[in-house]
C-alpha cells in the first residue's frame, strides 16, 4: 500500500510539472507531447489497473492473513487449552508419582521389617531344629544302647530257653523210660499170673501176690502220667492210628495256632509217652484233650474238638 501511494505521488508530480512549464507550440513537440500524454495516461491506467489488482491481492492477502491469524489464534487457544490440560495432568501425574513413591517407601519399610522378622524367626527355628537334632541323636544313642541291652537279654533268654528245652527233653526222655519200665513190669506181672495158672501150684498165693504188686504199681503210673491209669487190653493196645490221622490233626491245628502246630502235636504225643509212628487209638481222646488245652479261645477250642472228632469218628469227653 505504501509503494502504491509513493508511485501515485511521483506520477502526479510529473504531470503537474509538465502543466506548469508549457513549451512553445511546436508541431513536432506538440505531437510528442500528445504521445507522451497518451503514454502517461496509458501508464496511469496500467498502473491503476495493477494497483487495483494489487489492492485486491492485498485485500485477499489481508483476508487470508486475517483468517490465518484467526486460525492461528484458535490454534494457539487450543494449544493453550491443551497445555493447561497437560499441565494439570502433569501435576496430577506428579502427585500420583509422589503418592506412589511414598507408598513404595512405606511398602519397602514394611517388607524390610517383615524380612527382619522372618530372619529372626528363621534363626530361632534353626536353633530349635539344631536342639531337636541334638536331642534326636541323644535318643538314638540311648535307643541303640537299650536295643543292644535288650538284644543281649534276648540272647541270654534264648540260651536259657534252649537250656530249659534241653532239660525238658531230658525230663521227657526220663519220663518215657519210667513209663516203659512200668509197662515192662506190668507185662512181667501179667506173665507171672499166666504161668501160675498153667502150673496150678500155689495159685492163690501167686494170684494174691500178683494183685498186690499190680495194685502197688498202678499208683506209680498214675503219678507219672498225671491221670488215672487204665488197663489196656492187649488187642486194643496193638491198634495204632494211621499216619493220615496226625496229618489231618496238624492241618486242623495249623489253621488255629499257626506253623507251630506240628511241633505242638509231637510234644504232646511225647508227653503221653508215645510216638507219632505208633500211637494207640485208645489214647486219641486223651491226646485231643491235652492239645485242645493249647487253644485259649473257648469257641475255637470246642469247634476244633467237635470238627476233628466228627471227621475222624472219635468220641470225646464233655469238657
Amino acid at each position: 500500500m505504501k509503494m502504491y501511494d509513493s508511485l501515485k505521488e511521483v506520477v502526479q508530480e510529473t504531470l503537474q510539472r509538465n502543466k506548469t512549464n508549457p513549451a512553445t507550440p511546436d508541431p513536432i513537440k506538440g505531437n510528442n507531447a500528445s504521445m507522451l500524454t497518451d503514454a502517461v495516461e496509458e501508464l496511469e491506467k496500467f498502473i491503476a489497473s495493477r494497483i487495483g489488482r494489487l489492492k485486491v491481492a492485498v485485500r485477499e492477502s489481508e483476508a487470508l492473513l486475517a483468517g490465518e491469524a484467526q486460525h492461528a489464534k484458535q490454534v494457539i487457544d487450543g494449544l493453550k487449552t491443551n497445555i493447561a490440560a497437560l499441565e494439570a495432568k502433569l501435576r496430577q501425574t506428579e502427585d500420583s508419582s509422589r503418592s506412589k513413591e511414598v507408598a513404595k517407601q512405606k511398602t519397602e519399610e514394611e517388607l524390610t521389617a517383615k524380612i527382619e522378622a522372618l530372619g529372626t524367626k528363621l534363626r530361632e527355628t534353626e536353633k530349635i531344629v539344631r536342639d531337636k537334632d541334638t536331642m534326636v541323636q541323644g535318643l538314638e544313642q540311648n535307643t541303640h544302647t537299650r536295643i543292644q541291652g535288650l538284644e543281649n537279654q534276648l540272647k541270654t533268654k534264648e540260651k536259657l530257653l534252649v537250656s530249659r528245652s534241653k532239660e525238658v527233653i531230658d525230663l521227657k526222655s526220663e519220663l518215657n523210660r519210667l513209663k516203659n519200665g512200668i509197662k515192662e513190669m506190668s507185662s512181667f506181672f501179667k506173665q507171672s499170673e499166666v504161668l501160675g495158672t498153667v502150673d496150678g501150684q500155689n495159685n492163690s498165693a501167686v494170684s494174691s501176690k500178683g494183685e498186690m504188686k499190680s495194685a502197688g504199681e498202678k499208683p506209680a503210673a498214675s503219678r507219672v502220667q498225671g491221670q488215672p491209669a487204665a488197663v489196656t487190653p492187649p488187642d486194643a493196645a496193638e491198634e495204632n492210628v494211621s499216619p493220615e490221622f496226625f496229618k489231618q490233626l496238624t492241618i486242623e491245628l495249623t489253621q488255629i495256632l499257626g506253623p507251630m502246630a506240628s511241633m505242638i502235636v509231637r510234644d504232646h504225643v511225647e508227653a503221653l509217652g508215645e510216638t507219632v509212628e505208633k500211637f494207640p487209638k485208645v489214647r486219641v481222646s486223651e491226646l485231643l484233650e491235652t492239645i485242645s488245652a493249647e487253644i485259649s479261645d473257648e469257641k475255637m477250642k470246642n469247634g476244633f474238638r467237635e470238627r476233628f472228632a466228627r471227621v475222624n469218628g472219635f468220641q470225646l469227653a464233655t469238657p
